[in-house]
């Protein structure tokens, strides 16, 4: 069997890898400069929207890169996504305000979630099944390099220069990712059939469909976000905007999601809330930690990004002990065990903001939650594709990034909403901070719960779970 970089697939994997770098440095350097932004344009409270905004706005290129990947291939998903997270940047990197700045990560957040999906298509079209857990293992390798050198570097760039620059670079490099790695991965074409009116109908079907789904995603997407400003909204107004924010997400995303998600279902929807509840758990703590570190205990950027440092490098050490050929156990059970390490570290995190114990303990519980986010992650993606025909690769890589997508809105904004509070109420952040960090610890614990669900339904058809699980 060919490898990752034999002829057949060489420039295809390093255009991915290449690709995956740059959302790695990108989302490392921007995270360690994101405090000091905020405080600067005077919007500490909206701290959690500035990633939540992001998030929901993610949802839409997601939805929309996805069915537009499964139609015409990967190749024009990827470059609207590169262009829009070019021109998001920017506009957040020149703002002068917290409106401009949340608006251009908005506009990041449109791209990044369709190059996302988009990528994920390349990896389920381009190679076969024996090579995804591999390629899943390279793409986890592709943040050791950015997260030695991201974190460290937008640090002393936001000390020595300002965050702008930081933006500014990212900027750059998406431009130069368009230009130079794109070519490779325009080759996936979406996948063929064989008669030419039954595509026609076929394709007529889809576009109506993905027109309702657009709709949908809008729909979810300003929920959302009406959900994460609430979370940093003071006083009574929050309690509406929350409450129309919940209705708009009751009202459609269920036709964006396998059905059964909501309900835990056995096989592929308990995949897709796994993905959903356990990043969100972990981008929380990843989120609150460098301001945790840069406000309670008055540590640098630098000093406060090396935790994203040694995160990623765990996490990618995980990613790679799941790809190897020959596991000990069954990739279900690696899903499972994952969850537990999440489950184990975001306690820690908890600890880690008791002034009797030093700063890095909350670090060290990030880096062991990474751990447990590379065994769970890249098991939950290879599942997914395996389970998945051809044509709904993307559809169904769209609902993993939506539930990643979504529940991080709704966990980052509560926990915001209860930052606020707490520090109204106390005076200080260190119980705030506590609260925050105790509530991803929960929902880690609720992640354990569905890792014990992802076992595919027994059947002689390898393809049944998927054809009765299918989106409508």
């Amino acid at each position: 069997m060919d490898g990752l970089f034999s002829r057949p697939h060489r420039a295809r994997t390093t255009a991915v890898a290449g690709t995956f770098v740059l959302v790695a440095f990108a989302g490392l350097a921007l995270s360690t400069a994101m405090p000091v932004a905020v405080q600067e344009l005077g919007g500490l409270s909206l701290y959690a929207l500035a990633f939540g905004g992001f998030l929901a706005a993610s949802i839409i290129g997601t939805v929309v890169g996805g069915g537009h990947a499964d139609r015409h291939g990967p190749g024009p998903a990827l470059f609207a996504g590169l262009c829009c997270f070019a021109a998001g940047t920017l506009l957040a990197g020149t703002a002068g305000a917290m409106p401009p700045f949340l608006l251009g990560r908005c506009v990041q957040g449109l791209g990044g979630g369709a190059v996302t999906v988009a990528l994920y298509v390349v990896v389920g079209r381009a190679y076969p099944a024996p090579l995804r857990p591999r390629m899943f293992s390279l793409i986890t390798a592709c943040w050791i390099l950015p997260s030695m050198l991201g974190p460290p570097v937008a640090g002393a760039v936001t000390e020595r220069l300002s965050w702008r620059w930081v933006f500014h670079a990212i900027a750059v490099l998406s431009v130069v990712a368009m230009v130079v790695l794109l070519r490779p991965l325009r080759k996936v074409g979406p996948p063929g059939t064989t008669d030419d009116d039954e595509s026609g109908q076929a394709g007529q079907s889809a576009q109506a469909g993905q027109a309702g789904q657009v709709r949908a995603a809008v729909t979810v997407a300003i929920g959302a976000g009406l959900i994460g400003y609430a979370g940093s909204a003071k006083g009574w107004q929050a309690l509406p905007l929350a409450a129309l924010g919940l209705t708009l997400l009751a009202v459609s995303v269920r036709t964006l999601l396998p059905p059964g998600t909501l309900r835990a279902r056995r096989g592929l929807p308990s995949l897709v809330l796994l993905r959903g509840v356990a990043a969100a758990a972990y981008f929380t703590v990843e989120s609150f930690i460098p301001l945790m570190l840069v406000n309670e205990r008055a540590l640098s950027p630098t000093a406060a990004g090396m935790s994203l440092t040694g995160a990623a490098l765990s996490w990618a050490g995980a990613a790679w002990l799941q790809g190897r050929p020959r596991l000990p156990v069954t990739r279900e059970r690696v899903v499972l065990i994952g969850a537990l390490v999440h489950f184990c570290a975001a306690a820690l995190t908890i600890a880690g903001v008791l002034r009797a114990l030093p700063a890095a303990t909350a670090a060290v519980g990030l880096v062991v939650a990474g751990f447990g986010m590379g065994l769970l992650l890249p098991g939950v993606g290879v599942l997914t594709l395996d389970r998945s025909a051809p044509d709904r690769q993307g559809a169904n890589s769209a609902a993993l990034q939506l539930a990643d997508n979504l529940c991080s809105v709704l966990l980052v904004g509560a926990c915001g909403a209860a930052f606020n509070a707490a520090h109204t109420r106390a005076g200080h952040d260190e119980g705030a901070f506590a609260l925050v960090f105790a509530v991803a610890a929960t929902v880690a614990g609720g992640a354990c719960l569905l890792a014990g669900r992802v076992t595919a339904v027994t059947t002689s058809d390898p393809r049944a779970e998927e054809k009765e699980h299918a989106p409508l």
